[in-house]
């Protein structure tokens, strides 16, 4: 539900700001708010707080000694969880420049690891290359050892031109009158290495041919590049042997540098943002010459908490009161949505709209009843529901300390719940292996020989889902006190409930004398949703009337998890093995889980965000967000 917010103001010396700010956030249920635009003449001497220059300076000193440590932590290597580092930090310590320099020597150490990591390893991929290189051209080299005022050149062309060879060997040919060796050698199914000998005082003419032809020159890494071709691989073949030694020892030090650091680190980041919210917190407040003024709002429940903390800490150096809500602020006012335990997993939903207005109607309760109603009528099998709920136990063990992924394990959970009752009530576990065996049989209709009573029922309880929208939302209007918009839902539901009146009429479900009196029904009000809504109104009636057979799409995704399940087990009944009939049977059967917790999950949502809130959610709101350690201000 929506909680009541209250709207309060704290005044106070200014000499005694800081510690109201600090106690503020250590309580961490006041959402503070900047001073109003608009302010009565009671409150006309208030101005904004300028923050003082020291300390919009240590502001932005802090942030910036933040992203240095976050930067560091990001470069360390992951740790186990463990008990979270605990110090008692001061600003003055952590801001000063011996801190500084220590931080500057920390990141220093790990960067260097990490360069020095990061060139170990280009080094051995480009060892790798090399060596494949110049093993296929050393055969050629060998054959050229001991000619002296030769210059000797390696190069690699790749296949697709190698047409370009005879070419090459002719200028080659040219330049140097006819002095030269040319040898070839297919390195790998892509490259194809080749030596040129020739002598020296044509180097400069045909390392520029090569160039010009653009032609890949066998150039050697710096650190082999005053060796020779044997040489330079037999150390090349050293080093590959030491670098993953030499990876490892890095490794081992950055893992060291972790254990020391990152606790630490973690701690001093939780410290610096708290400072940082606490001296941008300072911008939010407004001053009299001598006395500080807060505004801000908190749940009316907390109200009491909040006056009993400034009593005991403050006594009567801080006034704290409850103003008025202006008519002007209640759309301003922040949403707090605060449910019952059972209820929250189902608040993960909303997490990707909109919130709704302050004063309009929290979704929660009702999807909580209706998606895992849909979930259950969509899946409806005993066998699938129970492995689903194992599987929601594990998840919401594993992820336990992650609120998203546990919210959505507690609504597998509670959906795979539903799904073992209608699952009982249709009589299928596995399909109709259930019945096969002799075990269940359908309480209230199978879902295969009663399609329209299937189809009816989800009409019907679309036909429920919609009218309670409409309720909903004639109701809040009701409560905010916009009569217009209410007159025009409760029109828009009253033309609903007689077209479904005068269709059970004509379908014999309802007495034939009723067919004149829900016309007439009918069409006042849809004259009256004329006046209020336009030409819009009716239209929205059709569209509500569409909205309500879109519910079909419950029978119609149920009963093809029916019959894929039946698939399964006529199929592996098919097979004469037993064993080979198992296997067939449970890949199906696995297929069908998996489709099982898609399909149920889609198709609740899209019923409940299009067709459900289309009718009464009033997107729009500010989400209530308490200045407290751990969140950003």
């Amino acid at each position: 539900m929506i909680k009541v917010m209250s709207k309060v103001q704290l005044i106070g010396s200014k000499g005694l700001l800081d510690e109201v700010i600090k106690a503020l956030h250590d309580l961490g249920i006041v959402h503070i708010e900047s001073i109003p635009a608009a302010i009565t003449l009671e409150e006309s001497y208030i101005r904004r707080q300028p923050v003082e220059k020291e300390k919009a300076l240590l502001k932005e000193r802090l942030e910036r000694i933040l992203e240095r440590l976050k930067g560091i932590y990001l470069l360390l290597p992951a740790k186990a969880e463990g008990v979270s580092y605990k110090e008692g930090f001061v600003i003055a310590d952590v801001a000063s420049d011996a801190f500084l320099d220590e931080a500057e020597r920390l990141e220093k150490e790990v960067r260097g690891l990490h360069v020095e990591r990061a060139e170990l390893v280009e080094e051995l991929s480009s060892i790798a290359r090399y060596e494949k290189i110049l093993k296929g051209i050393s055969p050629l080299v060998a054959k050229l050892k001991g000619l002296n005022n030769f210059e000797t050149i390696g190069i690699t062309v790749d296949r697709t031109k190698e047409d370009i060879i005879p070419l090459l060997e002719n200028e080659i040919n040219k330049i140097t009158e006819g002095r030269y060796q040319f040898f070839l050698k297919a390195i790998d199914e892509d490259l194809i290495g080749i030596v040129i000998t020739y002598p020296r005082h044509y180097d400069t003419r045909v390392r520029m041919l090569i160039s010009t032809e653009a032609i890949s020159e066998i150039k050697l890494p710096p650190r082999y590049a005053e060796m020779t071709l044997f040489d330079a691989l037999r150390n090349m073949a050293k080093r590959r042997d030491e670098i993953p030694l030499l990876v490892r020892g890095i490794d081992n030090k950055l893992k060291e540098l972790a254990g020391v650091w990152q606790r630490r680190l973690e701690g001093l980041m939780g410290f610096l943002r708290n400072a940082i919210d606490e001296l941008k917190a300072l911008a939010y407040c407004g001053h009299t010459r001598f006395a500080f003024v807060i505004f801000g709002w908190i749940p009316k429940d907390n109200f009491s908490t909040l006056s009993r903390v400034i009593k005991e800490k403050f006594g009567d150096k801080v006034m704290l009161r409850e103003l008025g809500i202006r008519k002007d602020e209640v759309d301003l006012i922040p949403v707090y949505i605060k449910n019952p335990e059972i209820l929250r997993p189902f608040e993960v939903f909303l997490k990707i709209l909109p919130p709704p207005k302050y004063g309009s109607v929290d979704p929660t309760p009702y999807l909580a009843l209706f998606f895992p109603t849909f979930f259950g009528l969509i899946l409806g099998d005993i066998g699938y529901g129970i492995i689903l709920l194992l599987a929601g136990l594990y998840f919401k063990k594993r992820f336990q300390a992650k609120d998203y992924l546990a919210s959505l394990a507690s609504v597998l959970v509670i959906s795979s719940l539903f799904a073992i009752v209608f699952g009982a009530l249709f009589g299928e576990f596995f399909g109709d292996m259930g019945e096969r065996l002799g075990l269940i049989h359908p309480i209230i209709f199978d879902r295969l020989k009663a399609m329209k009573v299937f189809l009816m029922l989800t009409i019907g309880i679309g036909a429920g889902h919609i009218t309670l929208g409409l309720i909903l939302a004639t109701v809040n209007y009701i409560h905010r006190g916009k009569a217009r918009e209410a007159l025009a839902k409760l029109s828009m539901l009253i033309a609903l409930m007689t077209i479904i009146a005068i269709l059970a009429v004509l379908w014999g479900y309802l007495p034939k004398h009723l067919l004149t009196p829900g016309i007439l029904v009918m069409l006042a009000a849809i004259v009256v949703l004329i006046l209020f809504e336009g030409v819009i109104g009716p239209l929205e009636v059709l569209k509500t009337i569409g909205n309500i057979l879109s519910y079909a799409r419950i029978m119609a995704v149920g009963t093809a998890s029916v019959v894929l399940a039946l698939v399964a087990n006529k199929l592996g009944g098919l097979t004469d093995n037993v064993i080979l009939g198992i296997l067939i049977a449970g890949i199906i059967h696995t297929i069908n889980i998996f489709l099982g917790i898609l399909s149920p999950t889609i198709q609740s949502i899209r019923l409940h965000y299009v067709e459900f809130f289309s009718k009464f959610y009033q997107p729009g709101g500010r989400r209530y967000e308490p200045f407290r350690k751990g969140s950003r201000q």
